[in-house]
């Protein structure tokens, strides 16, 4: 008798503890399209998210234009033609799920990262004191770091496609300084150019951050909580 009271009230809880389980994204390889179309710094993106609780992921990224990718609009704080242009990103993601498991699921995110930008120009100018010069050479790097609060949306297309789309905003800190070679005194000024200003060599500057875009993944490895 005792026997079957333990089988009767066992097995009841065991069944509801299996049924209330449910599976998840524990790992995914990720690709973000969106970053191929900048216009200002393409880069090819890639990364995963890890998630060790159904509803907390660390999405972590990295991306490149790998030297390459030269359309788009060229650097619009330097003087000269632009002849190279590379770039690093690199993304740190915290995430929430508000809806985990059900399709879609919504997330809030607060996201760091870095970047960084490097030009090489030929042929610009430079000014200091009302006086304008002429180079021959100039290198151009720019350095972002800062934050944002995004919220997002990520759709099961099948059992293993993901697609994912974000809105935030947030802030950034940009730091830029180039160097000059082949520097010669001209008279007159420049009509069609922003010249390089030789008196702040390094700038600093806080600014608005939009993050906006899609991205999408692949899951490596389910979960089950």
């Amino acid at each position: 008798m005792k026997k079957l009271w333990i089988v009767l009230v066992v097995s009841p809880l065991l069944v509801m503890g299996q049924t209330s389980s449910r599976a998840y994204d524990k790992v995914t390889f990720k690709f973000t399209p969106s970053t191929l179309m900048s216009l200002t710094s393409p880069a090819w993106q890639f990364g995963f998210e890890y998630r060790p609780k159904r509803n907390f992921g660390i999405n972590t990224e990295f991306g490149s234009n790998l030297g390459g990718l030269s359309y788009g609009v060229n650097c619009l704080s330097c003087s000269g033609q632009q002849y190279y242009h590379a770039n690093f990103k690199m993304k740190e993601e915290f995430r929430w799920y508000m809806t985990p498991g059900p399709n879609p699921e919504w997330y809030f995110a607060q996201e760091v990262f870095v970047m960084r930008d490097n030009y090489k120009l030929r042929n610009g100018y430079s000014t200091q004191d009302s006086l304008y010069y002429t180079f021959g050479r100039a290198e151009y790097d720019r350095l972002v770091f800062g934050t944002a609060s995004k919220i997002g949306v990520l759709y099961n297309l099948n059992k293993h496609l993901r697609l994912e789309m974000f809105i935030g905003l947030g802030v950034r800190i940009h730091r830029s300084n180039f160097e000059l070679w082949g520097e010669k005194r001209m008279e007159g000024k420049p009509s069609s150019d922003s010249p390089f200003n030789r008196a702040r060599p390094v700038n600093v500057e806080m600014l608005p951050h939009p993050s906006i875009g899609f991205k999408l993944g692949y899951v490596l490895w389910k979960g089950i909580e």
